[in-house]
């Protein structure tokens, strides 16, 4: 038992507590693993358990393979009959020794994700259900999230909307399919297991008789099945030993109830509770700050974390002019710290997928290797490949791959068999007119449809997405690129689909799709010629550069708040807080919502071991235009003395400050005026400010100047050197404003607007 001696008051009692309930309030970085295992060792090794009769569930195989291994090291041997394992993993093996008692083989088959996709899609045809009208991939998650609420078809049904309705009706239908075809999925397996503890006597006495001691990681996590599951399990010895932290419950969207670990002391009132307070991995300033900002929730059991590290440096808040200026902040703060310390590692936190565009984009052009956690690069995401595939094909029609990819994305009805049609077409126009080479697959369609060589039911779906990509060219070729881009997302209906479909994930695409109209947005302010065909290009060298920068070596790692969760890092760097964004749009009419929003704070500033870093944007891109943002409420939150501020002046009063006038998000973002554009003519000179231009209007002070000066893209200007020009493109920068003028004498330059003394012409 030496290992004992290891461990701190609070952590000894947790493991030296033998008989009833426990429950260990385990704070962010306070050993609750050291103290599971070292407890299970215990046990064992104290004679007061068999390594069969005890249970340790959690929720990753990768913590169920660390806890076992960790037990064999303190025990000095083997467990074999140990049962460490995940609740899936437990459910399964259980099912294989009784699912008889419950009228399901032991030879069930476990469906998986594409499995269970091809089975609603059946569902689908079947019951003659539109798949425009309810998406497969969304009656997928709307059946397993009733299913995690053990709600039934008929409950679901009895529901005042009708697409719940018409869910149900899928529901049912997949439920009979799983039943006849042996099968079970990921949710049955928990469910199966719950139903045979309450409709088998003799498997509940068994298992109930056998597990002594049942201990449950993560208990915060747990969802009603699993909640109902453990209450079997540990209702004869009732040694149930529940191990997590309130505080850092943030999957409420997978079906986690916080209430299970709230309302333990409910169930068991006789429990014995240990709070684990004493952080072993963050410096005292990190940890009152996270404390401060997850004291403002009511629903939590308080605690006091603290450490016996002194020192520590004060937080940094960093609120750029733009989006655009906050990554590279990060950019430079991260170089910085790798500078120092060549072991470091950063690690840089956002609430969605969709803000490492700017980041990336950032660490790219600095050449800072960096790699995504628990995600792909934001330009190797499948709806950003799509987009990109629809833009070349624009550019080029011929392009083979890029029509096979989007010609029935979103679904037009244009399956393998019209595939086949086109392909058999071109092979047949090859023979007969003895061409040297096939016709491209936009040849085939469009010789097809004129020739009326397809049938009816593929010649409609063809005929349309052949006037969709010919609409959307003629739009290229007039439009901006932003807008072309977004015109081509709505008239595709792939954002429709998208929106249809009301998963986090579709949710997640969204957000993605909106950053890349963004991006094109800031290639139009940069580029004096800007073209579709080059944004695609610089996309598609975007792509190559990122596979390079994708390093497994890399030292700043990018993730998402709910990637990070489990992880420490030397320095956290925690973007996008801003009203909206963080905490989200969702919270704001929700009080449990925003409950969560903030223990996900309080789980990404506890990441940080040394050095904390909070950043946001005054304003940020949505679907490429600009929107105004407030501060996060959680950065008012942490107290005053904790944390250093860098923040724009409020005004332009004061030396070398600037103001931009932020101009408001539309409901429709496409409805703004044409920036240059190809069929312009050039020979009129430089254009005048548009009626309507979107509000690029900053205004700066320089030492020598008493009033500030209004600039905005298309005014002209005279510089003392170069003469008259035309504001082509302006960009916020640290401190500064950054030009593109046009001038009629020297053509295009790059300005500071600091130095460039610019005056109205």
């Amino acid at each position: 038992m030496h290992f004992l001696d290891t461990l701190n008051a609070e952590q000894r009692e947790a493991v030296l507590h033998v008989n009833g309930p426990l429950l260990i309030l385990a704070g962010a970085g306070s050993g609750k693993t050291r103290v599971i295992t070292s407890r299970i060792a215990y046990l064992v090794g104290d004679g007061h358990a068999e390594p069969h009769q005890v249970l340790a569930v959690t929720f990753t195989n990768k913590a169920a393979e660390e806890m076992r291994a960790r037990v064999e090291t303190l025990l000095g041997s083997d467990c074999e009959r140990l049962w460490v394992s995940t609740f899936h993993a437990l459910c399964a093996r259980l099912l294989r020794r009784e699912a008889p008692a419950i009228g399901l083989s032991r030879d069930f088959v476990i469906y998986d994700a594409s499995d269970q996709l091809t089975v609603v899609k059946q569902a689908l045809r079947e019951l003659a259900i539109d798949d425009a009208f309810i998406q497969p991939r969304a009656a997928l998650s709307r059946i397993s999230h009733a299913k995690n609420r053990m709600q039934t078809p008929e409950a679901m049904a009895a529901g005042p909307s009708l697409r719940d309705q018409e869910v149900a009706r899928v529901y049912e239908f997949y439920l009979k399919a799983l039943k006849e075809s042996g099968a079970v999925d990921f949710d049955d397996l928990l469910l199966k297991t719950v139903d045979l503890f309450e409709q088998s006597e003799r498997v509940r006495s068994k298992y109930s008789e056998q597990f002594r001691f049942v201990m449950v990681d993560e208990y915060q996590d747990t969802n009603r099945p699993q909640y109902l599951l453990i209450r079997r399990l540990a209702e004869l010895h009732r040694n149930l030993c529940v191990v997590g932290d309130p505080d850092q419950s943030i999957y409420k969207w997978r079906g986690a109830d916080v209430r299970n670990i709230l309302d333990f002391e409910e169930d068991f009132p006789d429990v014995t509770v240990v709070k684990l307070e004493r952080n072993y991995r963050s410096t005292q300033i990190i940890l009152d700050a996270a404390s401060a900002v997850i004291r403002q929730n009511t629903k939590r059991k308080d605690k006091r974390l603290w450490t016996d590290r002194t020192g520590g440096a004060r937080i940094t808040y960093f609120r750029g002019a733009d989006d655009l200026e906050e990554a590279d902040f990060i950019t430079r703060t991260a170089r910085g710290a790798l500078a120092d310390d060549v072991d470091a590692t950063v690690a840089v936190l956002y609430r969605t997928n969709a803000q490492s565009r700017t980041i990336e984009d950032a660490l790219m052009r600095e050449r800072i290797a960096y790699k995504i956690v628990g995600n792909v690069r934001f330009y190797e995401r499948k709806e950003i490949k799509d987009a990109l595939a629809y833009m070349r094909l624009i550019i080029n029609p011929h392009d083979d791959v890029s029509l096979r990819r989007v010609i029935n994305t979103p679904a037009r009805g244009i399956g393998k068999g019209v595939m086949e049609q086109i392909e058999t077409l071109g092979r047949e126009r090859l023979e007969s007119a003895r061409e040297t080479a096939p016709a491209s697959l936009w040849v085939s369609i469009v010789r097809g449809l004129d020739g009326r060589a397809f049938p009816n039911r593929a010649a409609a779906p063809l005929r349309a997405f052949r006037d969709l990509i010919e609409r959307l060219t003629e739009v290229a070729r007039t439009e901006p690129v932003s807008i072309a881009i977004g015109k081509l997302l709505d008239h595709s209906r792939y954002l429709q689909e998208l929106r249809d479909d009301r998963t986090e994930e579709s949710q997640s695409r969204i957000e993605n799709l909106q950053e890349l109209v963004s991006a094109a947005r800031e290639y139009e302010s940069r580029e004096s010629e800007p073209t579709l065909r080059g944004f695609v290009d610089r996309l598609s060298l975007l792509s190559d550069a990122d596979e390079e920068a994708g390093s497994k070596d890399a030292r700043v790692w990018l993730m998402t708040l709910h990637s990070a969760k489990g992880l420490e890092f030397p320095m956290v760097i925690l973007a996008g807080l801003e009203e909206g964004l963080f905490p989200h749009s969702r919270s704001s009419n929700d009080g449990e919502e925003l409950e969560e929003e903030r223990r996900l704070c309080y789980v990404g500033m506890t990441r940080a071991r040394a050095r904390l870093v909070l950043t946001g944007a005054a304003r940020r891109r949505v679907f490429g235009e600009y929107q105004a943002s407030r501060p996060s409420q959680f950065i008012d939150e942490v107290p005053s003395e904790l944390i250093d501020r860098i923040e724009p002046p409020p005004s332009p009063q004061g030396s070398r400050a600037y103001q931009s006038s932020f101009y408001a998000f539309r409901t429709n973002p496409y409805s703004r005026g044409r920036r240059a554009t190809e069929g312009r003519d050039r020979s009129a000179g430089p254009r005048s400010p548009a009626e309507g231009e979107p509000a690029y209007d900053y205004k700066y002070e320089d030492e020598d100047q008493s009033t500030g000066m209004t600039l905005r893209p298309g005014m002209r200007v005279r510089h003392p050197l170069f003469g008259v020009g035309s504001v082509v493109s302006i960009e916020s920068v640290t401190n500064d404003i950054k030009l593109v003028v046009r001038f009629a004498a020297v053509g295009q330059k790059t300005l500071h607007a600091r130095y460039a003394r610019l005056e109205p012409a």
